[in-house]
Parts: C-alpha cells; structure tokens; sequence
C-alpha cells in the first residue's frame, strides 16, 4: 500500500520555527487535525504530537537513567523479592511524578515465601589461590558464612559411588557425570547418587556448565517450614576444566564459598504497576503498552526486561509531558511474575475479564535491548497498521540505519507462544503483540545469564525504542477503530505451535507432568524425563526448546534422557501421533 507520507523532520522543523515548546497544544486529537488524513484510521498524515515525541526524545530523552536507576541502583528483582516491591514502588512513583492518572500498584496475588539473594562468591584456596566464577537458582540456600571444603570428583557409575562412601563428608562434590536426582526412590543412577550425596552430608555440588554461559531459574514453590537445603552450584566451565585437571594431577584441591540469602515469610504480596492517560473520546477502550518488571536474580535483570521497562516508562513520561490526550486511553503496565510463567498478567486478566471487550490491543516490549523494527499484522489488520505506524517507519528511513528499518510485517496469523505477558491476552481472543527486534546486540548472550548486566544495554537502540513506543501508543489510541480481531489465532502457518504435551520443571527441561490427551503421555514419557535433543539438537532451555519445535517439518525426533537411558520417539503433529522408536 502507497501512503503519503510527510517527513517527520520537515514537520519537526514547522513546531521549531513556530516556537512551540514541549506543551505544544497537543491537548487533543482534534487540535492536531490537518487537511490531510489517512482514508481508514483518520489519522492525520502530518501529526504534530509524532513530531513533539521525537523533539522531546531527543532533546530530554530519559531512558538510559530510567535504565540505570531500575538495573544499578534497585538491581535484580526476582518475584517474592523486597527489590522487586522496591521497583513496583518505584515505578509508581515515577508514573505520577510524570502526571499519568490512575496509577497504582494492583496485587495479583502472593508468593509463601520471599527470598533475596544478597551477595555470593567463590575462591580456589589449595593448590593455587584465585576467584572462580558460579552461579545458582533463585530459591536456593545460603552458606551461613564461608564454607571451605575439599573438591572431590564425583562418582560417575555404581561402582565408583560404592567405592566413595564415607569419603564426602563436608566435600563440594565435583560433577564430571551424571548430575544427581535429589528426593526420588527410583532405580536410575541419577537419583541413586543424590540419595548418595544426601546420606553422605557433603557441602555442595559442583555442576559444570556445558557453555561459557551460567544460566539462572528456580523453583518458587516451597513453604517456609520446609525451605530447601541443598546447595547447587552451577561452575563455569572452565573453573570446572581447571579443578578437574589438578584432581586428576593427584593435587588436593581446597574450595571456600559464601552464599548471602535470605528467606522471608509470606505471603508475600505481588503487583502489577499499572499508569493511564485517560481517553477524551473513548475512555473506556484501551491500548496497553508495557514488559514485565520482574527478572531473574542471577544479574541485574537489564535486558530481561529492563530495557522492556524502561522503554515503557519513557514513553509514559514523554506522553506525560506534552500533555496529550487521546482517544481511547493509554495505560502502561509493567507486570511481575513474568518469569514463573505469566503469572502477573494472567491473574490480572483472570480478575478483569470485562476489560478484554474493550481492548484495542498489547504490546510488549521484552526481547532485550535490540531497536523495535517491525510488527506482525494479519490480512484484516494490515491496512490499519500501515497507516498507524507510517510516522515511525519514516522516522526509521529518515535515520538512514538499516538496523533500525521499520516494517509492518504480514503473517496469516499472530505468533503465539512466544512465552511473554501478550500471550497471556492472546490466550482470551484480545490482539497482543511481541515487537520484532534487530541489531547488533546477541539476545541469547545475556537472557537469564550471568552477562544481562547495564553495560551490555545498547543505549541508541533504548532510545530509538522509546521513540516508537511512544508514538505507536498515540496512534493506536487515536485511530477510528479498534485492531480487528477477525481471523486473528485461526491459522499458525507463520509459526506453528507444536507442543510435546508435557509440563516442564521452572528453569529446565525436565518433564514434571504430562498433558492428558497429549502427545507425551500416548507415546509413553514419564515424569522427571529429561528433553535432551530434537532432531539431534541438544537443547539447554525452555525458549530452545520452543525455538526448535517451531521449525519447518511436522516430523520430528524427540532424544529424552530417563535416568541412565536415552529413548528415541518419533512426533508427528501432522498426523498428530507420536511413539517411541523400536
């Protein structure tokens, strides 16, 4: 579709001359009308509030300080957290000192227990002195100070465990193996060996990772009078390659850890943060912009999603500032429990189903800090989308940058599944929308990793990002008519959605149940299964996993580990069969 498209530096450059400031009158959509309007959204073709968004971006622009107050000075902010309540706080508090209406922290509901890590680190202390670098799940103990110990390797079959007993006590055990099962009764030499560990009364266990990458999860689901107390570290590989080698010189080897957490009694409440620019027109209909607030504890939680966030907040501010008034109204939420599986905005709906009616759309900005470059829009949504989004992406050509070059991209059908708080609508019929993202930034680099720090946000990207938000929420929520549902989730040919039929452990890719009716249970899976390799490639986590089942094919071979065997099964969603191989 050809639309006329004015340049936003040429209309910017009018509001300069004509000495308009930041409030420049933008009260109202009327105010901005031109001759000129697009035939389906009535939307103008030279809009002076695009215009004043960019001007106040890039002559104020926030985000990089929203960015760091949120990643630096509250830090990482795991569900059932007191930083994560200091960051709900916080972002209200900023929501109403930039002037949005309705602003409030909404409880979704609690956890029983609150942890908090606080600070850990490790030393070599025989043969030679020197840090070494580890990780571990949230929800995991403390040392109670530093605890120095012995390394020994640990058993890797019966006979090694047979010969070991007795021989651990206050050890950190050093996996070279098979990782143990801890609390099963089953005969596999995995939960053999941690019913092993247990008896033995060592002081930890030592898993390598298989990457230089140090990957956080963890289990919400404990009570305080039973609080987890084993310690589980996870050792970066090439301290793990470095102890290995002096154990097999014949050196001892003497570690020291100090693990600071701290467990709380819930409940513990939880929230959604929740700002509004109420609608002039329309207030009763909705555009919703935002990323979930809460991260893991293993970093500071930057790029999950604190970029996500603080793009949010920025365009919330700018929209603040020049004093719009939209429409429909304009609510920002951040949400919490994201990472435990939507809990925030799955709880919200559930308490709020008369909303979804009324909802225009969600969109969510919570891949990382690449630049916002496209987003997906059905046949009956497309004409629509082209004429809202057609400010930014002239703002994207004028800035000459293929990297931040905007699209709106046509797909039969919305991606679902894609694991962020829009799928939480989409699962109720209400549009939700996960921006595509492009630069130079490796997302899987720093998502749940040790790496997802401040520094390895890209700031030109948070600010371009910002920029788009702020003006997609403008348009969205001053165009004629609410996103079209029809024919929204029908087809899933732009990505299929393929499920083994299993739940999975939080944080891994361990079956803790399967689907009634599911693929798995037909073909014989079990729970504590392992989801080793589809197709021959080994999966890591929960997103690869996903990732890889969306691949073109029907037909796939699933490996899972069960104890000590590895079985092959044969998935066929086309036929929607699925058995093991003989």
């Amino acid at each position: 579709m050809n639309l006329p498209r004015k340049p936003i530096s040429l209309l910017l450059g009018l509001i300069l001359s004509s000495g308009l400031t930041s409030t420049l009158a933008v009260a109202s959509p009327q105010e901005t009308a031109t001759a000129e309007h697009y035939p389906l959204t009535g939307l103008p073709v030279e809009d002076e509030v695009v215009a004043a968004i960019v001007q106040e971006a890039e002559q104020n622009g926030q985000v990089t300080t929203i960015l760091e107050e949120l990643v630096i000075g509250i830090g990482p902010r795991l569900t059932s957290s007191k930083k994560l309540t200091e960051a709900c706080q916080w972002a209200a508090d900023r929501f109403e000192e930039w002037g949005l209406q309705n602003v409030r922290l909404e409880e979704w509901g609690t956890f029983p227990v609150g942890y908090d890590r606080r600070f850990w680190e490790g030393r070599l202390i025989q043969p030679i002195k020197r840090p070494i670098t580890f990780g571990f799940h949230a929800w995991t103990p403390g040392t109670d100070g530093p605890v120095r110990g012995t390394v020994k390797a640990g058993p890797r079959n019966p006979e090694e465990l047979e010969a070991m007993r007795g021989t651990l006590a206050g050890a950190w055990v050093l996996i070279g193996g098979t990782p143990p099962r801890f609390g099963r009764d089953d005969s596999s030499f995995a939960s053999t060996l941690g019913n092993f560990l247990d008896q033995e009364g060592i002081a930890g266990v030592l898993r390598p990772t298989r990457t230089e990458l140090i990957h956080t999860g963890g289990n919400h689901r404990i009570d305080f009078e039973n609080l987890p107390t084993r310690l589980q570290l996870n050792l970066h590989r090439e301290d793990a390659k470095l102890m290995h080698r002096l154990l097999e010189e014949g050196k001892p080897v003497e570690l020291e850890i100090d693990i600071a957490v701290q467990f709380s009694p819930g409940p513990v409440p939880l929230y959604n943060v929740i700002a509004e620019i109420p609608g002039s027109e329309k207030p009763e209909e909705l555009v919703i912009f935002g990323g979930h607030l809460d991260s893991w504890d293993g970093a500071r939680g930057a790029q999950d999603n604190g970029t996500g966030s603080a793009t949010t907040m920025e365009a919330a501010r700018i929209l603040g500032k020049l004093g719009v008034k939209p429409k429909r109204t304009i609510r920002f939420m951040l949400w919490s429990g994201e990472e435990q599986g939507l809990l925030g905005s799955r709880k919200y709906i559930e308490q709020n189903l008369e909303e979804n009616q009324r909802i225009s759309a969600v969109i969510v900005h919570d891949g990382g800090t690449n630049a916002l470059v496209g987003i997906a829009a059905t046949p009956a949504m497309e004409p629509m989308f082209e004429e809202v989004f057609a400010p930014v992406t002239t703002m994207a050509a004028e800035d000459g940058d293929e990297e931040t070059s905007f699209a709106v991209r046509p797909v039969a059908s919305l991606p679902y599944g894609i694991g962020s708080d829009h799928d939480a609508y989409l699962r109720h019929g209400v549009p939700g929308f996960f921006w595509q993202q492009s630069g130079k930034a490796k997302y899987s680099y720093v998502h749940h990793t040790q790496h997802d720090t401040f520094a390895n946000a890209v700031q030109n990207y948070q600010h371009y990002s910002a920029k788009v938000v702020a003006i997609s929420a403008w348009r969205l929520a001053n165009a004629e008519g609410m996103v079209p549902r029809e024919g929204m989730l029908q087809e899933r040919n732009s990505r299929p959605r393929r499920s083994l039929g299993v739940f999975l452990e939080d944080g891994s890719v361990k079956v803790r149940g399967l689907v009634d009716g599911g693929l798995a249970k037909t073909a014989g899976l079990k729970k504590g299964d392992v989801i080793w390799k589809i197709d021959d490639q080994e999966i890591r986590d929960q997103g690869e996993l996903r990732r890889l089942l969306r691949r073109s094919g029907d037909r796939k071979k699933v490996k899972i580990r069960r104890g000590e065997q590895v079985l092959d099964y044969w998935f066929d969603w086309g036929k929607k069969t699925a058995s093991q191989v003989q």
